[in-house]
Order: structure tokens, then sequence, then C-alpha cells
């Protein structure tokens, strides 16, 4: 009977348009919220996972519809007569609603990293359980809805778990290491340590037991199904309460000095130990990445290249190092390197890794990190009207057409925020001299010239071989 009753309800399932409809939409969602970052397979399950709930919801819903489908408009006088009990109806959808449910969220899952690993070079390391989990979810996620189906058989009790469970998810930012007692945890970043995954792997399947018992439990009590609530109660309560202790690493106001005594114990060990970058040497520039994203390397190399290349030999000797560090540990900036982010794949992060070395190896990059007194906490270092401002768009656009904007930079030593400042006459010129034939061989050939900070636009003119067309003066503050 229950087998006759389990292919029915998984067929019901299978072409059910709320279940099929909520995985295409998260594929669809997640793969166009990601379309423009590279793929990062530390992060990418993470983010899927928490978009998943989305077809956990479909799943609850209908699982629970389902179950309390034999209780209305007068079912229970018409099965009346039926050998099946409502029991049996039960353990089918126990067994039908996880099924599909797991089913529809491997899929949403399979495809979605099958389309990252396809749309470029993926960094970061896969975490296996991760994907597990969404899978996991969506097992949970059914087992409950059936539980809700028999134990409050009102047809608004799914969509208020849903509406419950989907608020807490969508606030986890808030609940700290509580968070972790839900299905879903998306609160991480890449440069954090790992996450107890495994742990919260087991918990989400020990719950999907717990619920599974208590949809049983409804009938009668039998030995069964009330093993079955003890034995995933007793794994879910020690798993769920270790992961939960385990703690992000603490976050600082960006207002304080920070040394690398402040970093937790664990990001030290991992980004800052020895062995922490892999690095290789490509056309003369050295680029070290964090295990598993030097196949970032050669994008980072795109950005850089065409810079650094266009200098003459001498500066292109000293040109920075390229080395990957996370953009929220500022005081592990140092002389002499550029660093691009965990994160890779927006236009902007290209222009951001152009500037920098552009602005390095100009000597703006000093300025900016010099131009303080005392009594300022934060300031813009004015370089309008300067012949080497030009030079440094120029470089720049070799990657990226230059704009009218302001570079900030932080200096972490000091806890203060400085930046560069110019206008639309040096990025006019700056276009000029990227149209301008024979301009790397101008640049090249006054570079010594070029990049003092005395020299002015219009004494700097004759020597790139443009007319004057804008009014370049020098800065009201000239930063020197």
């Amino acid at each position: 009977m229950t087998r006759r009753l389990f292919l029915f309800e998984a067929r019901r399932l299978v072409r059910h348009p709320l279940v099929w409809g909520a995985t295409v939409l998260v594929l669809a969602l997640q793969t166009f919220l990601s379309w423009d970052q590279q793929p990062d397979l530390t992060m990418d399950p993470i983010n899927a996972t928490g978009l998943a709930t989305c077809l956990g919801a479909a799943v609850l819903i209908v699982a629970g519809l389902a179950t309390s489908r034999d209780g209305r408009h007068g079912m229970p006088e018409s099965l009346a007569g039926l050998p099946g009990r409502a029991e049996h109806r039960t353990r089918a959808l126990l067994l039908a609603a996880p099924l599909v449910a797991g089913v529809a969220a491997a899929a949403a899952m399979g495809g979605y990293l099958a389309i990252r690993l396809l749309s470029g070079p993926a960094g970061g390391r896969l975490d296996p359980w991760e994907p597990l989990t969404a899978v996991a979810a969506a097992v949970l996620a059914a087992t409950l809805g059936v539980a809700v189906g028999r134990w409050a058989r009102w047809l608004i009790a799914g969509p208020l778990v849903v509406a419950v469970l989907g608020f807490l998810i969508f606030t986890n930012t808030s609940n700290r290491q509580a968070g972790w007692l839900l299905p879903v945890m998306q609160v991480h970043r890449p440069d954090w340590p790992d996450r107890p995954s495994a742990l919260h792997l087991v918990y989400v399947l020990a719950a999907a037991a717990v619920f599974g018992g208590i949809a049983l439990l409804r009938h009668r009590v039998r030995p069964a199904p009330a093993v079955a609530v003890v034995m995933g109660l007793a794994v879910a309560v020690p798993t769920g309460a270790t992961a939960a202790s385990t703690r992000p690493p603490a976050q600082f106001p960006t207002n304080v000095t920070l040394t690398l005594d402040h970093v937790d114990s664990r990001v030290r060990e991992r980004y800052f130990g020895p062995g922490a970058h892999r690095c290789t040497k490509r056309q003369g520039l050295t680029y070290c990445a964090f295990p598993g994203y030097e196949p970032w390397i050669p994008l980072w190399e795109q950005a850089v290249q065409p810079v650094v290349a266009a200098l003459p030999a001498a500066p292109r000797t000293r040109a920075p190092q390229v080395r990957q560090m996370s953009m929220s540990w500022s005081f592990a900036d140092a002389p002499g390197e550029v660093q691009p982010p965990m994160s890779w794949g927006h236009p902007d992060q290209r222009r951001v890794l152009a500037e920098d070395v552009a602005f390095w190896t100009t000597g703006l990059y000093d300025s900016a990190v010099k131009h303080f007194t005392p009594s300022r906490r934060a300031a813009l270092c004015d370089v309008r009207g300067q012949a080497r401002t030009v030079v440094a768009l120029w470089l720049i656009g070799q990657v990226s057409p230059p704009e009218a904007r302001r570079q900030l930079y932080v200096d972490s030593h000091q806890g203060r925020l400085s930046g560069l400042d110019w206008g639309p006459a040096e990025v006019g010129y700056a276009k000029l001299l990227l149209a301008s034939p024979g301009s790397r061989q101008k640049v090249q050939a006054n570079w010594d010239t070029l990049m003092k900070p005395s020299t002015t636009i219009d004494q700097a003119l004759p020597l790139l071989g443009l007319g004057r067309e804008f009014n370049a003066p020098m800065g009201a503050t000239p930063c020197m």
C-alpha cells in the first residue's frame, strides 16, 4: 500500500509546477546575480545555498498541502472506506517529498556550479559539504512541510512557517552564532576561515529526521518514529551547538589602527603564515595568489601588463609586485606591492588594479600618503595641473578609459584616508595622448622630466606633441 501511494505522490510532486518553477527561478536568479563576477568556489556554493531557500519554501508549501489534502472538503468521509490509512499516506509523502525536493535542489545547485565553472577560470577552494547542504535543506523543508500538514491542517499553516523561517534567514546577519541553527547560514566572507559546514550538514539532516518522526507521531505513538525523534535530537543538539559556537573573525572599526596581532589566529595561520601565497613570475613581474586562486593570475596580468609595458626600461624593473590580499586587512599594505582583492570580474576591479600600478610607478601614491598634517584626519592630494597626472591617466588608459574621478587610499599606519584629486583637463589631455601616434615613445623619452611634481601640463605639452586645448592650472594646494 505504501509503495503505491509513494509512486502516486511522487508523480504528483514531480509534475507540480511550483517545485520546478522555483528550481528554474533559483538557477536563473543566482546566475544573473553573479554574472559579472569571476567564479569563486569558496563563495558560490554558499551564495547559491542561501538563494535555494526559495526552492525549500516552495517544497514546504507543496508538501504541506499534499499532506493535508485528505483532511479537506469531505475527504475524510470519502477515504474512510479505502483500505489505506492516513498513516500510510504520511509515510508515502515522507518518502516522496524529500526525494523530489532533493533532486530539484541537486539540479539547481549542480546546474549553477556547472554554469559558473564554464564561465571562466574559477578561484577559491570548493567545500563539498556546502552544496550538499542545499540538498539537505530542501529535504528538511519537505519533512517539515509534511509535519506541518499533519499537525496543522489549515491552508495558511505552510505559508506562515515559510514566512517566519524566511524572515529569520533574511536577518541572519543579526542572529550571530544562532544563525547556524537555521537550515542555511549565508554570513561568510572569502577571507574568513573555514565554516563548520560538515557539522551543519549533519545538523540539518538530523533535523529532517526529527520532523519526519513528528509527522508520523501525529497518528499514534509507535517505537520507530519515537526512536527517530529521539535519535535525531541526540544528533542535532550537539552538532547544532558545536556549529553555533564557531565565531567569525572579529571585525574592527575602520578608525582603529590594526596590527597583525589583532587578527584572528585562524586568519593569521592561513593568510599570513608560511606558504600563505603561491607565487609565479610572468613577463618579469611576480604574481602571488592565495592557494586556490592561482587561476586568476592571468586575469590580473591582463590589467597590469599593459600598464607596465608602456613604462621605460628602468621604471619597468621597479614595477610593484602583485600580491593578493583582502581589502579588510588594511594593515597589510606594503610598499612595492599592488594588491588584487579576493573577488574578481567586475570591470571596475580591472580599472582599480591598473590605477594602483600607474599611481605607484608615477609616484602619485607616495604623494597621496604623505599629504597629511597632524591636524587633518583625511585629505585629498590635489594633483591637477601636473604632467605626471596626465601620464598616470594615460597609463590607466592602456586598460580602461580614463575618467574624471577621485582615487582614494587608506593610510593604514595612521588610520586616515587620503586620495588623489584630478579634473577634466587631465582626463582630456590623457585621451588626446592615447589617440596620438608615437605617444609611448614620447612618454618614455621624457619620463624623468614628466615625473617631476614641478613639471606642469603646459610645460609637458611640447614634449608630448600635444597642443593646448584645456585650461589646466596647478591645484590650489598642490601635492608634491
